[in-house]
């Protein structure tokens, strides 16, 4: 039979799926009719929150980056590249991309601080752990 999974190891779980998820941003712009709905969706007791966005009728924008290659597409209706008028709603939604490469990048910095940290206190439980094991095979004592 498996061990239980510790509160590390289950800590462990949830980084490395965050970790997973944070492989493309998403940034959309959208004026009109549109749809989204959201759930939550489990699985092998674990929980996902699952979207569905429906732009069918409305004008957007959309900007994925991939954030392992810093790779970036932008598609957009027309109307935002040649109606003056949606001139504004294009400009912000370019403004929000480098928002959201900023957010990410700190989100990345603080995900990898945490998972320095609980590599740290796993690796100093595993050191005390082994010095309980020598001082019981050893004798431990005087």
């Amino acid at each position: 039979m498996a061990d239980p999974k510790t509160s590390f190891d289950e800590l462990y779980d949830k980084i490395e799926n965050a970790v997973k998820n944070l492989t493309t941003l998403k940034v959309v712009t959208a004026v009109g009719d549109v749809t989204i709905s959201q759930s939550s969706v489990t699985e092998d007791d674990t929980t996902h929150e699952t979207r569905s966005e429906n732009y069918q009728n409305a004008k957007a924008i959309l900007s994925t980056i991939d954030l392992i290659d810093g790779d970036i597409m932008t598609v957009m209706d027309e109307v935002f590249a040649k109606d003056a008028i949606y001139a504004s709603i294009r400009d912000d939604h370019m403004e929000r991309i480098k928002s959201a490469q900023q957010i990410v990048n700190q989100n990345v910095q603080t995900l990898l601080a945490l998972v320095k940290a609980v590599g740290d206190i796993l690796e100093a439980v595993n050191t005390q752990k082994r010095a309980r094991q020598s001082e019981s095979v050893g004798g431990g004592g005087t």
